[in-house]
């Protein structure tokens, strides 16, 4: 008898265990349609309680669609597959906002909840409100050595890649050094490395281009605050938009 009671018992606990997990697998899925506009085209997506999603396209962009599998953490969707090879499209994690949004967390575009009554009838805003705000008093204190690093890196990038595939840290780095280098009278930055980097910046024409691929607006200082980056160039740049020698 005490043999067969305890692999009994064991087997019991397993399915119990096995339950449990899908339970909880199950309630963290939803079914919810979320739409908008942006780029000329219309973008639906479809969450379903099986843990699949499905986006559509339609408009400028073309007839798309795009499927695959998801999880939920709090209030984040985490796209399992289907969102590589989409042009950026389609993105990894999405915030829930208030049960009503779905924003991109890389595009930065929101989503509406919607159904068939209100089906495709909401324009897209870049929601740069969900973006942390820096410390207005942060300081990013670097040697001199530091900023030569900084400053080579950046002139090999701007030599060797389009502005638009350059990444946001890469551009956070350039816009750092512009304004460290553009807007100091440290002697140091005269020196011919720093001169080859303003040169590029100046062919690259680089203020003007970096605000086709950012959203911008002016700052207290009169320069152009770039808002997914949250940061400045140009005119007065607050702390954290520039580099401290040391």
């Amino acid at each position: 008898m005490h043999h067969c009671y305890m692999p009994t018992v064991k087997y019991f606990i397993v399915t119990i265990l096995i339950l449990t997990l899908t339970l909880r697998s199950t309630a963290q899925t939803i079914r919810k349609t979320f739409s908008g506009w942006w780029a000329d085209t219309w973008w639906i997506f479809d969450f379903y309680k099986d843990a699949t999603y499905n986006r559509v396209s339609s408009g400028h962009y073309g007839f798309t669609k795009v499927k695959g599998n998801y999880k939920i953490n709090k209030d984040t969707i985490q796209l399992l597959s289907g969102f590589k090879n989409t042009n950026g499209t389609v993105n990894e994690f999405y915030l829930i906002d208030r049960d009503s949004f779905l924003i991109d967390l890389t595009l930065l575009y929101e989503y509406k909840v919607t159904n068939e009554s209100n089906l495709i009838s909401f324009s897209s805003r870049k929601r740069y409100d969900i973006l942390p705000r820096p410390d207005p008093n942060l300081k990013f204190y670097k040697s001199y050595n530091e900023i030569d690093t900084l400053v080579r890196k950046a002139i090999n990038q701007l030599q060797t890649k389009d502005l638009w595939y350059l990444s946001d840290s890469d551009h956070l780095n350039i816009i750092r050094l512009y304004n460290t280098v553009l807007g100091s009278q440290d002697k140091k930055f005269s020196l011919n490395l720093y001169n080859d980097f303003k040169n590029i910046l100046n062919e690259k024409n680089y203020i003007h281009e970096v605000r086709k691929i950012y959203d911008w607006t002016i700052g207290i200082g009169i320069g152009y605050i770039i808002s997914k980056l949250q940061v400045e160039i140009g005119g007065s740049p607050n702390w954290y938009s520039i580099y401290i020698p040391k």
